[in-house]
């Protein structure tokens, strides 16, 4: 067994779980199995409600340090993992999702090849429900106010982490992510893709089983999220007028529409949902039923 406080780990690898416990020992399988091995493991049991508290207190390595909590959500359970952790660079693996052996050797590589590297991810491939490559559109600024195109699988900087506040705890139903990722790029930070297959992203039979998935069923949560990200990033939309008016009518459009449309909508939003459970979505479309 490995002493997690005999060295000063380069990564932390951040690992969130609510109600995904039986999936912790898959993903710390993938994360044993690094040819990099200068890293801690940080795992943040966001109250669950299953048997994952017993899944967690039952690991013995010393290169894991698990830490529970009520259940806040996401952005306030990896700000509380990020604040346990001591290595600079954080690297963010929910707790059931893998990474192939060499992900984090490659990824720490660019952080210190490139000083000025935000953010590093790599190419996602399915498993679980649905296999294949989620397709995602190569960065850059102009597709990103679009859709996030960044999963939440990446590394970053610690020190940037706090440039930025942390996560943004008001994402209580999803959207965190992108908001972070947001937040780095207005830094001026670089985003850098590794063009292999590198990040494993679970896929379930039923949206509902993933935490995304329930933001993508309800209109109102995903509008709401979406209305606060544009808001937190006005400055940032505004460097891309076609992204910014888009944007804008979206928002204003939901913002102001009578109870009548807004019910219309809420259902043609929730058919849309079922017809689309199976098939390849993004992280998150901004093109919200409107």
């Amino acid at each position: 067994m490995k002493d997690a406080w005999a060295t000063n780990p380069r990564v932390c690898i951040l690992s969130p779980c609510y109600n995904h416990g039986r999936y912790v020992p898959e993903m710390l399988e993938s994360i044993f199995a690094q040819t990099f091995t200068d890293y801690e493991v940080v795992i943040v049991n966001d109250g669950s409600t299953d048997d994952s508290v017993e899944t967690l207190e039952a690991i013995r390595d010393g290169r894991v340090r698990v830490f529970h909590t009520e259940n806040q959500g996401p952005s306030a359970a990896r700000n509380r993992g990020i604040r346990e952790s001591r290595a600079p660079i954080v690297f963010n693996l929910d707790a059931d999702d893998r990474i192939a052996p060499t992900f984090l050797e490659k990824a720490h590589a660019i952080f210190e090849m490139f000083p000025n590297a935000g953010i590093v991810n790599a190419e996602v491939q399915f498993f679980g429900a649905k296999t294949g490559r989620f397709a995602l559109e190569s960065y850059s600024l102009e597709k990103m106010l679009w859709d996030n195109l960044i999963p939440s699988t990446a590394m970053f900087r610690r020190s940037d982490w706090e440039r930025v506040g942390g996560y943004c705890t008001d994402f209580v139903y999803g959207l965190e992510d992108y908001d972070f990722w947001l937040s780095i790029i207005e830094l001026g930070r670089d985003v850098v893709k590794i063009p292999e297959d590198l990040i494993y992203y679970r896929k379930y039979h039923k949206h509902e089983e993933s935490r995304s998935g329930r933001l993508l069923r309800s209109r109102k949560k995903q509008m709401g999220a979406l209305s606060l990200l544009f808001q937190r990033h006005r400055r940032l939309y505004a460097r891309e007028p076609a992204a910014f008016q888009r944007m804008r009518r979206v928002v204003e459009t939901w913002q102001n529409e009578n109870i009548v449309t807004g019910t219309l909508r809420d259902i043609k939003h929730c058919i849309r949902y079922m017809i689309k459970q199976y098939e390849n979505d993004s992280f998150f479309h901004c093109h919200c039923d409107l």
